[in-house]
């Protein structure tokens, strides 16, 4: 599987599961996408970047992936929202138990790749201003691709991940991603309105605290 990945200054040394931040989207490991565009996004505004491509080798790998169900997209949110804001969730135990088991038991995650114009849709979704209905709804028309988390020295292992090619952005890559990321945004913007229009007077639907709630 053909797999890509962005650095802001490239890689040196054996790639790693246990560098970066812990707040991301899927918690610590090592970050890949399987469109080009995402990775582009991130790295265009750094002078020493790299855009790698990889070929991955899942075959043998013990593999936590969040499928399209609504039960696994609310739990591909929970799982964001346990990373990104895991004071939220200082009092719930049984969560925190079945999140940190993704961590530490799975040798790479899978699900939809939550950057920063989606992570507007979930905010709104954290908040209480959008239901749950409202989300999935959102997640279904809102596809920018899937990322691969490696979690495991094993999984980062050249048996199952090999970089293919290694390259710097053109003038021209760079000016088009940094132009999309700030149409993507506005457009974002006016779709989570649509949403919440449309959702206004639903029935039959929970927010973000009654689910959490719910754990209790």
């Amino acid at each position: 599987m053909r797999l890509y990945h962005g650095s802001k200054s490239g890689i040196r040394g054996n790639i790693r599961h246990d560098l970066g931040r812990s707040m991301c989207d899927f918690g610590k490991g090592f970050y890949l996408g399987d469109l080009p565009e995402q990775p582009i996004g991130l790295i265009a505004g750094w002078e020493n970047h790299k855009l790698y491509e990889m070929e991955f080798q899942m075959e043998g790998l013990h593999i936590k992936r969040f499928g399209n169900t609504y039960e696994e997209q609310l739990d591909w949110a929970l799982f964001i929202a346990y990373n990104r804001n895991p004071q939220w969730y200082a009092d719930r135990k049984k969560l925190c138990e079945k999140y940190e088991s993704y961590h530490s038991g799975y040798d790479a995650v899978v699900g939809l790749i939550a950057n920063d114009k989606m992570f507007q849709l979930l905010e709104r979704f954290y908040d209480g201003t959008l239901c749950d209905r409202a989300l999935i709804d959102g997640l279904s028309r809102v596809r920018l691709g899937n990322q691969y988390v490696l979690k495991t020295e094993r999984a980062c292992s050249a048996e199952h991940l090999q970089i293919i090619s290694e390259r710097t952005l053109t003038a021209a890559e760079k000016k088009s991603a940094l132009a999309q990321s700030e149409d993507k945004f506005r457009q974002m913007s006016g779709f989570i309105g649509e949403l919440q229009t449309k959702y206004r007077r639903a029935r039959d639907v929970r927010f973000f605290d009654e689910i959490m709630e719910e754990w209790d």
